[in-house]
């Protein structure tokens, strides 16, 4: 297999590179004009190497698939199959545990053997099982759909390690544009649904199945560092978990992003319970919308933020901007302020989000970058799972305060801990 086509390595192309950065700072800061700010990042978007563009562009797609379908999975459900609350919570429950807890495993496999197969795998079990949960209508069809939907997300780490493995500071790049190619992802696949809803309402499951479907495609044009395994990998799937588990700033980075997946379900469970009791239905869709938005046009702030101070205390700001947000939400019952809160919680999520992945990336090395981002993928699948049921308990009465302190509460914590744990260690 050919190894990814990275850019030259020598002094002078790295000054140059360095130079071409400091450039657009300082452009950046004067009273500068945004064509030229605008022709900088074009200019660093194209220096990508063809590979990482080409990883990048598929989770693009398969994300914007992914929130063609999945938003409509319980209306479908319950309008459409009849499905009790039992089904339908059993289904998203086993569509979130295999997304989750399949790429811990996953990750190690990629490491092992070849990158490729593990996303051709992940495309096409997310393409069936979108497409079974379109078409299908018993509770063994949807439950076995539902899990393979969830198999899908193994796709995620292979190409986080594609990008870890870039040098700086094509990494940060790299790692800052997936972030803003998720959130539009996160716009364009709802609207792209909206359209399809006329059609009928198994069609944007159809139109979701296919598009991954379709990813089989692309995937065998994306080339990985070292061919998929490089000389140096561990020689069995265990001895990649024992690696990666005996990291011990990663085992406490794991632990410490556990708050924050507590924090991020809420979104999906304490926000649009929030929403409907102080508006309507239709007020979830432009909280949502302005989750994506504010992701989009931050990423560059926070890009900003990271090239000037590091990685190293992201975390804690990141916790804070979402415990202000969160705890914020119980001083106004104005859906409009509401609105507010999540448009701050969204940078902070912006903040979190890029900055973890940069600190993964500095972790990770050699032949085992994938078992590094599939395992932590654990962290979500647990933090996860305890922000689903506590959220739902916590905010059964919408219109409380209590569940808003407590959650701003988590975010301070968490801040704090995360300011003493990274303040000790360069990233």
């Amino acid at each position: 297999m050919t190894s990814v086509q990275e850019p030259p390595t020598s002094e002078e192309t790295a000054a140059d590179e360095t130079t071409a950065d400091e450039t657009a700072v300082e452009e950046a800061a004067g009273a500068g004009s945004g064509r030229a700010r605008g022709k900088d990042r074009l200019r660093a978007i194209a220096e990508l190497p063809r590979p990482v563009k080409l990883g990048l562009a598929t989770l693009f797609v398969m994300n914007a698939a992914t929130y063609v379908a999945f938003p409509l999975l319980a209306v479908k459900l319950t309008t459409v199959d009849h499905a009790s609350a039992v089904q339908i919570g059993t289904t998203l429950t086993v569509f979130l545990l295999a997304a989750r807890l399949t790429p811990v495993v996953a990750g190690p496999l990629a490491d092992r053997y070849d990158p490729r197969i593990v996303m051709a795998v992940g495309a096409l079990a997310r393409g069936i099982g979108f497409l079974g949960l379109g078409l299908g209508h018993g509770t063994g069809q949807l439950l076995v759909s539902a899990f393979l939907a969830g198999v899908g997300a193994i796709y995620e780490a292979p190409v986080s390690a594609l990008l870890a493995a870039q040098p700086e500071p094509l990494r940060s790049r790299a790692f800052a544009l997936e972030n803003a190619l998720l959130n539009a992802g996160v716009i364009g696949g709802p609207a792209l649904a909206a359209a399809l809803l006329a059609v009928g309402p198994r069609a944007p499951f159809v139109a979701s199945g296919l598009l991954f479907v379709l990813l089989l495609l692309v995937v065998r044009g994306i080339t990985m560092p070292g061919g998929g395994r490089e000389p140096e990998a561990p020689q069995s799937v265990l001895r990649h978990f024992t690696h990666v588990l005996g990291h011990r700033w990663f085992v406490g980075f794991w632990l410490l992003m556990l708050p924050w997946w507590f924090l991020f379900t809420q979104l999906g469970v304490a926000v649009p319970l929030r929403s409907d009791a102080l508006a309507d239905t239709n007020w979830i869709s432009v909280l949502y919308l302005a989750n994506g938005v504010v992701g989009i046009t931050s990423i560059l702030f926070v890009k900003r933020l990271h090239d000037r101070y590091g990685a190293r205390l992201m975390p804690a700001l990141g916790y804070l901007l979402v415990a202000v947000g969160f705890g914020s939400v119980s001083l106004s019952q104005s859906p409009w302020w509401l609105l507010a809160c999540v448009a701050l919680y969204s940078v902070g999520e912006t903040v979190i989000l890029f900055s973890s992945q940069l600190i993964l990336a500095s972790f990770a090395g050699g032949s085992t970058r994938a078992s590094f981002f599939g395992i932590y993928a654990g962290s979500w699948a647990l933090g996860g799972s305890v922000g689903n049921y506590a959220g739902s308990r916590l905010a059964a009465d919408p219109l409380s305060h209590t569940p808003w302190l407590l959650f701003g509460a988590v975010g301070l914590v968490a801040a704090v801990v995360a300011a003493l744990t990274f303040s000790r260690r360069e990233i």
